[in-house]
């Protein structure tokens, strides 16, 4: 897969989590943490509004980096969006495996990411440098 069609399916789930988040913070934080009440449950909101800040920094550096030229630069990137989902998408199994969080969207988003980037960076490892 091209990195430019991967960084933009990335971009389009990290667009469509971060709005959920933005829209939505006590839906996002219900579904995570049934349990929680009161404080608890406000700070979590909160910390949603933080959250959604980050994943949409990361959105827009992600279509920023789509029009990157250069096989190496793009093999690097691809690497870096392969380990960095691939850390987000086991933690986040982790804490489900636990029952700390109910969090199958983000593991199916992440694991995605992760797939698809490992995918371009390898079919930009096996191919000749063009430029």
């Amino acid at each position: 897969m091209k990195p430019k069609t991967t960084l933009t399916i990335t971009g389009l789930i990290g667009l469509v989590f971060s709005l959920v988040m933005f829209i939505a913070p006590e839906f996002v934080t219900r579904e995570q943490f049934p349990n929680a009440e009161g404080q608890g449950f406000t700070d979590l909101v909160t910390v949603r509004y933080a959250i959604a800040s980050l994943i949409m920094a990361l959105v827009i550096i992600t279509y920023h980096l789509r029009n990157i030229e250069g096989q190496a630069f793009q093999a690097h990137v691809m690497r870096g969006y392969t380990l960095a989902f691939s850390v987000v998408c086991i933690t986040t199994l982790i804490l489900q495996i636990l029952g700390k969080i109910s969090a199958a969207p983000p593991i199916v988003g992440t694991g995605i990411v992760a797939i698809l980037s490992f995918f371009s960076w390898r079919s930009l490892t096996k191919e000749p440098d063009q430029n």
